[in-house]
């Protein structure tokens, strides 16, 4: 999902229902931030999980023929390409945990 796009989805979500909490985390080690939007929804509380890392471009394998030797993968990784991940999660009651719900099933 393109920048824009969350963006404006972050928004309707804000008018139609408010924020119970909404949080920024970045992992500079890991190149990706995850934005996360809880609401409460006409389907109960849901959660909103947007992640972005860079694409990764090539893998690097070393390794050595020898028994017992280490393997070792490295990626290369784009400076200027984004992969957008959004999960959607409902608030289960029963177990109180977040269960993931695929987006054809929320209206149910």
């Amino acid at each position: 999902m393109h920048q824009k796009k969350w963006e404006g989805l972050v928004d309707r979500i804000e008018k139609l229902f408010g924020f119970i909490d909404h949080t920024i985390e970045d992992y500079p080690e890991r190149r990706m931030t995850v934005e996360t939007v809880v609401f409460d929804g006409a389907s109960g509380k849901m959660k909103l999980e947007r992640s972005k890392k860079p694409v990764v471009i090539d893998e690097k394998t070393s390794f050595s023929k020898r028994v017992g030797s280490e393997v070792s993968v490295e990626y290369v990784l784009s400076d200027d390409e984004f992969v957008d991940t959004v999960k959607c999660y409902r608030w289960d009651r029963i177990s109180r945990e977040w269960r993931q719900v695929d987006i054809e099933d929320i209206g149910r």
